[in-house]
């Protein structure tokens, strides 16, 4: 799922998805819930906490070699942004590899992004970076936290989908960050306001991501602010 709202934006390259209803889990890995086979566009319906509304489209272009992995690249365009993500499936579940937002390829191997990782169950939990609308670096947790979802969307509903939760707290200082409940040995800058980040995302099998929703939360009280957006699946062309 990552400025925002064009940052946002690359949020949306985490999905893939079918415009038929209906799914049942019972074959293939982690390309089963996030296909990755060329010349496939998708499209989404983008809903803002601000009440802005669009079209993101996803299109899977030919695998290449990048950063020693086998990768799809998925351009992305929506908005006034366009760019390229790469993901690959490294055994261990989809990664999200590199990104190309001005014609350069920036790594995200430190990152240890994964869009989804073994074993497909539920309680299979990850540490891995992210960014939030700012671009303020920020660790992590992720979680499935159900294999049997049902979800509805645009495109239909879809049945024994996997619903993915992470929850991150960045410090407001760029580069610095911590996870809930974690000490990562990473100072917070003093008197700098922390910003909580929420996503869920939902797989259906032999589909890929159907839904997603962002939240970030700044401050508390009457400052408090917060922003997000919802991405629903719309149609597919294979």
């Amino acid at each position: 799922m990552k400025g925002k709202l064009a940052y946002a934006l690359v949020a949306a390259a985490t999905f893939a998805a079918t415009a038929t209803g209906g799914c049942t889990p019972s074959q293939g890995g982690v390309a089963y819930y996030f296909p990755l086979k060329p010349g496939m566009v998708w499209t989404f319906r983008f809903t803002g906490s601000s009440g802005a509304t669009g079209e993101l489209a996803t299109n899977n272009l030919a695998q290449r070699e990048v950063l020693g992995f086998n990768a799809t690249p998925q351009r992305n365009s929506g908005g006034d942004k366009t760019y390229t993500e790469f993901y690959a499936d490294d055994g261990e579940g989809i990664r999200h590899v590199a990104i190309d937002e001005n014609d350069e390829v920036e790594s995200r191997l430190n990152d240890h992004s994964y869009v989804i990782k073994l074993p497909i169950a539920a309680g299979t939990s990850w540490r891995e970076m992210d960014r939030t609308f700012d671009g303020t670096v920020y660790d992590a947790t992720t979680r499935i936290e159900s294999v049997n979802d049902n979800v509805s969307v645009p495109a239909g509903t879809f049945s024994g989908c996997i619903r993915i939760h992470s929850t991150g707290l960045a410090s407001t200082a760029k580069g610095t960050a911590r996870a809930p409940g974690v000490n990562s040995g990473v100072r917070l800058v003093a008197g700098g306001e922390d910003v909580s980040v929420e996503d869920y995302y939902w797989l259906a099998p032999g589909v890929g991501p159907v839904k997603a929703t962002h939240q970030e939360s700044r401050g508390e009280g009457m400052t408090a602010q917060s922003i997000g957006f919802k991405l629903e699946l719309e149609q597919l062309k294979r």
